[in-house]
């Protein structure tokens, strides 16, 4: 069913890859807000208009959409077996999926533009 790149150790590696940098990122971003103090709308619209904190998020929400798909192809290619219905679970979760991706960096856009 999937590709043979998609197989074996690289997804294990590719997953190993984004955990590491979603915990790394995770321990920035409460230093971050610890070290904010008085949050406020302005306050995070700055920090987040800085360039390597935006860029950083991007990176962050690639790894989070990146490991969740890796994560729930193999539950899928594990445990539905009818080929039809693995499509459908595929097509549903890779639209939810793009879709986040898409909501998010269009956030993030946003704070670049304004």
């Amino acid at each position: 069913m999937s590709a043979p790149a998609l197989q074996g150790l690289s997804p294990w590696i590719i997953q190993r890859i984004t955990a590491v940098y979603i915990a790394v990122y995770c321990l920035y971003f409460a230093y971050c807000l610890v070290a904010l103090q008085a949050v406020t709308a302005d306050s995070w619209y700055a920090w987040f208009a800085s360039p390597f904190n935006n860029i950083s998020m991007g990176l962050f929400i690639v790894a989070v959409i990146w490991h969740a798909w890796i994560g729930i192809r193999d539950v899928v290619l594990d445990y539905i077996h009818n080929v039809v219905a693995r499509m459908l679970v595929f097509t549903l979760v890779v639209s939810v999926l793009l879709g986040s991706v898409l909501w998010a960096f269009r956030s993030l856009f946003l704070v670049v533009i304004k």
